[in-house]
């Protein structure tokens, strides 16, 4: 499959996913409220929080600087992998919905109609070059006559 192909179905597929994390919004939305009130318990523990931070900062500063570098490397191959798995998988998504859509009775009536107004159109325009054809020749023959008589 070519790299165009993949990346129009790559993009349908994440229009797909996309719609369909619409469609479950209202539900959060509505849950919104309970999260909200179960979040207060949190905020009545900032304050021990807060002052533990300096001694705990200071800590995890130290281990964090030791170990950035390997995460780091880690995390960016962990990226790469997941990137290129969801590129696959929005691909193969979006394959399938194109090859639903093209399967559908809408589309193959409306292909139909599409053959069936290219066809009249070339028959327009076979008709209307003839009547070019025949006008132009009208128009000699004429210019024949008139030349003719005239002189």
């Amino acid at each position: 499959m070519g790299t165009a192909k993949k990346a129009l179905y790559a993009a349908v597929g994440a229009g797909d996913v996309a719609l369909e994390q619409a469609k479950g919004l209202s539900k959060r939305v509505t849950e919104l409220p309970t999260q909200i009130v179960g979040s207060a318990k949190d905020f009545r523990e900032l304050p021990s929080k807060a002052a533990a931070l300096p001694k705990k900062s200071s800590e995890r500063a130290t281990s964090f600087a030791k170990t950035a570098r390997t995460r780091l490397e880690k995390r960016t191959i962990g990226l790469r992998k997941q990137t290129t798995t969801t590129y696959k998988d929005l691909t193969k998504r979006g394959e399938k919905l194109v090859k639903r859509i093209q399967r559908s009775a809408p589309t193959k009536r409306a292909i139909e109609q599409t053959k069936a107004a290219r066809s009249r159109v070339k028959a327009a325009t076979t008709s209307v070059r003839k009547a070019v054809k025949a006008d132009a020749t009208a128009v000699a023959s004429a210019t024949e006559t008139v030349v003719e008589q005239a002189g």
